[in-house]
C-alpha cells in the first residue's frame, strides 16, 4: 500500500496554488523557479509553511511572510519583497528535502533583482474600436427598409424598442460591470428577429455606463474563425467580442478550428487577469441545437468544446412582437418606419418586416429564371456547408443546371451580369437577395476574385424550402472545380455521401485528397471497401498512413491482425502510438485478450500506458473481473492507477469499500480527487448510503463538494432532506446554485413542493419566469394541474407556447387529444412543427395508428414530413409498404435520402431485397444513387464523371 493510500482523510491537502498568467520575462522566471520548488515539496499547506518560517527564525529566513503572502509569491501574484521571496524559496527547498539551500537563495535573489529592475512591458495594442466609433451596419445589423412617401431618415436604424430579452441582457451587463467578471451571452432566434440589433444596443449600454472604456472587436479577416483564433490571446479588459452568426466561428468546415476557438474562449472567460470581457454571440435555433445536443453513445462529438462553452448562455429571442407591443408602435411619436411596420404586418413579425424579409421573399418568387437560379445555387451551397462568401465562378458554373432548356436557350450573352445586377438591387433600401461582398480596406478575398453573399433571411428560408431537394449535378461539379479548401471539399463530399450520391462524394474526396487531406483519403478507402474493392482500399489507407494519418495506421493494423500477421499489426499500432494515437494499441490488446493471449494483451496495454493512455490496462482489468479472475483484475487496476488513471482508482476504491476496507477505499478516492476527479468520492458515498451509513456518505459528499463538485452538494441536500432537515437542504441547493449548477434551482423548487410549500415553489418558478425561463412556466402549469386548476394550467402552457416553448405546445396538444378534441390537438401540433418541433405530430400519429386509424396517422406523418422530419417519411414508407404499396414506399425512402437521412438508403436496399431484387439492393449499398435519384450502376473510381475536368 502506498503512502497516499494509507493517509487518513483528515490530513488531505487543500487544492494546489494556481499559477497566475504572466507574460514571458523576469517576473515569470522568478515565479517558475519558486513554483518548481513548491511542486517538488509536494504542495505543502501554506499555513504549515508559515508556521515553520515563524518558528525557525533563522538567518536563512530573512523575511516573515504570512500564509496569504506565501500563496501570492508561489503563484506569481505581484512582486513581494526580496526577503520574503527568498524566505519562501528556502522554506520550500527544505520541505522538499534539500540540504544545501544557499544556491537556491542566491538564484531567487538574482531573479528577484532582474524582475524588480526590468523595463515595464509596453502597453498592449487593444483589439477592436471604441463603441462610439463603430458602425452598426459594419457589425452586420440589418439596414431597415425605406417606406413610401418618406425621405430617407438620418439614422439608418429605426428607434429601438426594448423587449423582454433586453432585460435579461442588461442584467448580464450589470453583473459584468458590477463584479468585473467575464460572460458569454448567446442570443438564439431566427433570421431577422433582432438578435444583432439587441447586441448593438447592449454594447451602447456598456458605453453609456462607462463612457469611452469599452471597445468592440469583430474578428472576420481572413475568415471569422481564423481571425478569432489568431488574436484571441490579445483580448484585454473591457472588450466586447462580437461573434455575430456564431456558427461561422464555432462550426467552420474544419471542426478542429472551431474547437480550438471554443477552448480559447473558455480560457478567456475564466481568466480574471483579462476580465471584464463580454462575448456576444448570435445563433439560429437549428445551429444552437447542433452545438448543444449531445451525440449518442459511440457517435462522434465534433462540438464538445463548443457545447461546454455555450450551454447555459442562451437568451431566446421571440420571432414576433406581442399584440400589446405592436399596438404601442402605432402610437404617435414612434419612428415612422416602426409605425408603418405596425400597420402593415399581420403576425407581429416587426423586425423581419423592417429588415425587408417580405420584400426578399417576393423578389425571390418573381425574379427572372436566371436570377432565381443564382439564388437557389447560393441557398443550396449554404445549406450544404459552404462558407458565407460564394465565388462568382461557382455561381456561374452551377446555375445552368437549375434552368430548364427553355429558360437556358432564352438567355443572352450577358445573362450572368444581368442576373447578378437583378439579385443585388436593394429591397426598399435593405440588402438585396444576393449581393457582392466588397473587401474592406486592409482586407482581402481568398483569391482576389468576386464573392457574393446570400441574404440571411433567404438562407434560412432555403434551409427549409429546399431541405429535401437534391441539387443538380452542375452544383457538385462546380464545387469540385472551384473549391480549393480541402476541409470544405471533404465536408461537401460528406453531404453528398449522406444523401447516397457516392459518385459525387468520391470526386469531392479525391479533390480534397489531392490537396493533402488524409481524412478524405480514408473516406475514399472506406467507399472502395464498401464497393467490394478491398485491394484498392488498402492502397488508399497506405497513402494516408504514409502521410502520418494515425487512423489509417489503425485500419491497416486491424487488417493485419485479422489476417494473422500479428507482428506487422503490432508494428503499425506502435507507430500510431508513437504519433500520439494509442487507440490502435488498445484495440490490439483487446483482440489478444479475446484470443486468450493474456500476456501479449497486457504487454500492449502497458505500451499504451507508456504513451500516456492507461485505458487499455483498465479495460483488461474489467475483462478479467468479468471472467472471474479478481486477483489479476486487481493487479491491472493497480498498474493503471500507477499511471494516474483516476477511473482505475475509482474501481479500486469501490472494491475496497465492498470488501469492508473503508479506510483504504477513502484513501484511493482521495488520490483520484487530488487528480481533479471527485467521482470516486461520489461512488463511495453512494455505496455507504446504500449500506445505511448516511453519516459516512455525507462526509464523502462533503469532501467532493469542498473540491468544487456541485453534484455532491445536491446529493448532500438530498440526504439532508431525507433526514428531515429541509432548511439545511435548502441552504445546500442555494450554495450549488451560487456555484453555477443549473439543476440546483429546480431541485430547490421541487424541495419546496415535496415539503408542501407550493407557494414557495411558485415563487421560485416565477423568479425563473421573470428571467425568461419558459421551462418554469411549464413547471408552474404542472403545479396548477396538480391543484386541479385546469384552466390556470392551460393559460400558463399557452404563455410558454407564446414564447416559443414547443414542449408546452406538445402538452397542450396531448390535453386536447385526451379530451377528444382531435382538431384542436392537430392545430397545436402543427404550430409546434412550425417552430421546428415535429414530435407532437409524431406522437399524435402514433396514437391514431395504435387506435387503428391509419388514414389519420398517415395525414399526421405527412404533415411532420412537410416540416422536414425524415423519420416521419420513413414511418409513412413503413405504412405504405405494409399496405402493399411498395412503389410509394420506395419514393418516400428516396425523399428521406434526399434530406440526408442515411438510414433511409439502407431501408431502400432492404425494400428491394424483400421484393426479391437482391442485385439492385446490392448496388444501392455499394454505389448508392445517381444525381437524379436512380439506383446507380457500378462506376469507375478513377474516371471523373462528365463535367469535371
Amino acid at each position: 500500500m502506498s503512502a497516499d493510500e494509507s493517509r487518513p482523510s483528515s490530513s488531505r491537502r487543500p487544492r494546489a496554488v494556481e499559477k497566475k498568467v504572466l507574460p514571458t520575462g523576469p517576473a515569470r522566471d522568478l515565479r517558475d523557479a519558486v513554483y518548481r520548488l513548491y511542486a517538488e515539496a509536494d504542495r505543502p499547506q501554506l499555513a504549515e509553511l508559515a508556521q515553520q518560517i515563524a518558528k525557525d527564525n533563522e538567518d536563512d529566513f530573512p523575511g516573515s511572510p504570512g500564509k496569504d503572502l506565501i500563496g501570492k509569491i508561489i503563484s506569481g501574484d505581484g512582486l513581494a519583497s526580496q526577503h520574503d521571496a527568498v524566505t519562501v524559496a528556502v522554506a520550500l527547498a527544505r520541505a522538499a528535502g534539500r540540504r544545501n539551500t544557499v544556491p537556491i537563495a542566491d538564484q531567487v535573489r538574482r531573479l528577484w533583482i532582474a524582475a524588480a529592475t526590468a523595463e515595464p512591458p509596453p502597453p498592449a495594442q487593444r483589439l477592436g474600436r471604441p463603441v462610439n466609433d463603430c458602425d452598426p451596419l459594419a457589425l452586420e445589423v440589418h439596414r431597415a427598409i425605406q417606406i413610401p412617401d418618406v425621405s430617407a431618415p438620418v439614422d439608418p436604424l429605426p428607434r429601438y424598442v426594448p423587449r423582454s430579452h433586453d432585460l435579461l441582457l442588461r442584467e448580464v451587463a450589470d453583473q459584468v460591470l458590477g463584479d468585473g467578471s467575464s460572460r458569454l451571452v448567446t442570443l438564439v432566434g431566427g433570421s431577422s428577429t433582432g438578435k444583432t440589433r439587441a447586441c448593438w444596443e447592449l454594447a451602447r449600454y456598456l458605453d453609456q455606463r462607462q463612457p469611452g472604456r469599452w471597445r468592440v472587436w469583430h474578428p472576420y479577416d481572413p475568415t471569422r474563425p481564423q481571425a478569432a483564433v489568431a488574436d484571441l490571446k490579445q483580448v484585454g479588459p473591457q472588450t466586447v467580442m462580437w461573434l455575430n452568426e456564431a456558427q461561422h466561428y464555432l462550426m467552420p468546415t474544419d471542426p478542429a478550428l472551431g474547437e480550438r476557438l471554443a477552448a480559447g474562449l473558455r480560457t478567456l472567460l475564466q481568466d480574471s487577469g483579462r476580465a471584464p470581457v463580454l462575448v456576444l454571440a448570435t445563433l439560429w435555433p437549428q445551429h444552437w441545437d447542433t452545438l448543444t445536443v449531445r451525440p449518442g453513445t459511440g457517435q462522434p462529438d465534433p462540438h464538445a468544446q463548443a457545447r461546454e462553452l455555450v450551454v447555459g448562455t442562451a437568451v431566446p429571442i421571440a420571432d414576433t412582437f406581442t399584440p400589446e407591443q405592436v399596438a404601442g408602435l402605432a402610437a404617435a411619436g414612434a419612428d415612422a418606419r416602426l409605425r408603418y411596420a405596425a400597420v402593415h404586418v399581420e403576425d407581429g413579425r416587426i423586425t423581419q418586416y423592417l429588415a425587408g424579409a417580405p420584400e426578399l421573399q417576393t423578389r425571390y418568387r418573381t425574379v427572372d429564371p436566371a436570377a432565381r437560379a443564382l439564388i437557389q445555387v447560393a441557398m443550396d451551397a449554404r445549406r450544404l456547408g459552404h462558407p458565407l462568401a460564394i465565388a462568382r465562378t461557382l455561381l456561374e458554373r452551377a446555375a445552368p443546371g437549375y434552368l430548364d432548356d427553355h429558360d437556358w436557350d432564352g438567355l443572352g450573352a450577358d445573362w450572368l451580369e444581368q442576373a447578378l445586377a437583378d439579385t443585388a438591387r436593394p429591397c426598399k433600401g435593405a440588402r438585396g437577395p444576393l449581393t457582392r461582398i466588397r473587401s474592406r480596406p486592409g482586407g482581402h478575398t481568398p483569391d482576389g476574385g468576386q464573392y457574393y453573399r446570400l441574404a440571411d433571411y433567404l438562407e434560412q428560408a432555403g434551409r427549409t424550402e429546399r431541405a429535401g431537394v437534391y441539387p443538380p449535378d452542375s452544383l457538385w461539379h462546380a464545387f469540385a472545380i472551384t473549391v480549393t479548401d480541402p476541409d470544405l471539399l471533404r465536408t461537401l463530399g460528406d453531404q453528398a455521401e449522406r444523401r447516397g450520391r457516392y459518385e459525387h462524394a468520391i470526386w469531392l474526396y479525391r479533390r480534397a485528397a489531392d490537396r493533402g487531406d488524409t481524412h478524405a483519403l480514408r473516406r475514399l478507402a472506406a467507399r472502395r471497401e464498401k464497393a467490394g474493392d478491398a485491394a484498392g482500399a488498402e492502397v488508399l489507407y497506405r497513402q494516408a498512413a504514409d502521410h502520418g494519418d494515425t487512423h489509417a495506421l489503425r485500419q491497416l493494423a486491424a487488417r493485419w491482425e485479422r489476417s494473422g500477421e500479428t507482428n506487422r499489426a503490432e508494428a503499425l499500432a506502435t507507430l500510431a502510438a508513437d504519433q500520439g494515437d494509442t487507440h490502435a494499441l488498445q484495440t490490439l490488446a483487446w483482440r489478444r485478450e479475446q484470443a486468450g493471449d493474456t500476456t501479449g494483451a497486457e504487454a500492449l496495454a502497458v505500451r499504451a500506458a507508456d504513451h500516456g493512455d492507461a485505458f487499455a490496462l483498465r479495460m483488461l482489468a474489467v475483462l478479467q473481473e468479468q471472467n472471474g479472475d479478481p486477483v489479476r483484475a486487481e493487479i491491472l487496476f493497480r498498474r493503471a492507477a500507477d499511471y494516474g488513471d483516476t477511473f482505475a482508482l475509482q474501481a479500486l476504491a469501490a472494491r475496497r469499500e465492498q470488501a469492508g476496507n473503508t479506510r483504504d477505499a477513502e484513501a484511493l478516492a482521495m488520490r483520484a480527487a487530488d487528480h481533479g476527479d471527485t467521482f470516486a468520492l461520489q461512488t463511495l458515498a453512494g455505496l455507504r448510503e446504500r449500506a445505511g451509513d448516511t453519516t459516512g456518505a455525507e462526509i464523502l459528499y462533503r469532501q467532493a463538494a469542498d473540491r468544487g463538485d456541485t453534484f455532491a452538494l445536491r446529493q448532500l441536500a438530498r440526504l439532508r432532506e431525507g433526514a428531515g432537515d429541509t432548511i439545511g437542504a435548502e441552504i445546500l441547493y442555494r450554495q450549488a446554485t451560487d456555484r453555477g449548477d443549473t439543476l440546483a434551482p429546480w431541485e430547490l423548487a421541487r424541495l419546496k413542493e415535496r415539503a408542501g410549500d407550493t407557494t414557495g415553489a411558485e415563487i421560485l418558478y416565477r423568479q425563473a419566469i421573470e428571467q425568461g425561463d419558459t421551462f418554469a412556466l411549464r413547471q408552474l402549469a404542472r403545479l396548477r394541474e396538480q391543484d386541479g386548476d385546469s384552466a390556470g394550467a392551460e393559460v400558463l402552457y399557452r404563455r410558454a407556447a407564446d414564447h416559443g416553448d414547443t414542449h408546452a405546445l406538445r402538452q397542450l396538444a396531448a390535453r386536447r387529444e385526451r379530451a377528444g378534441d382531435t382538431t384542436g390537438a392537430e392545430t397545436l401540433a402543427v404550430r409546434a412543427a412550425d417552430h421546428g418541433d415535429t414530435n407532437a405530430l409524431q406522437e399524435l400519429a402514433r396514437l391514431r395508428e395504435r387506435a387503428g386509424d391509419t388514414t389519420s396517422a398517415e395525414i399526421l406523418y405527412h404533415r411532420a414530413a412537410d416540416h422536414g422530419d425524415t423519420f416521419a417519411l420513413q414511418q409513412l414508407a413503413r405504412l405504405r409498404e405494409r399496405a402493399g404499396d411498395t412503389t410509394t414506399a420506395e419514393a418516400l425512402y428516396r425523399r428521406a435520402t434526399d434530406h440526408g437521412d442515411t438510414r433511409a438508403l439502407q431501408q431502400l436496399a432492404r425494400l428491394r431485397e424483400r421484393a426479391g431484387d437482391t442485385a439492385a439492393a446490392e448496388r444501392v449499398r455499394r454505389f448508392g444513387l445517381t444525381g437524379a435519384g436512380v439506383i446507380a450502376h457500378p462506376f469507375d473510381f478513377e474516371s471523373p464523371p462528365p463535367g469535371i475536368a
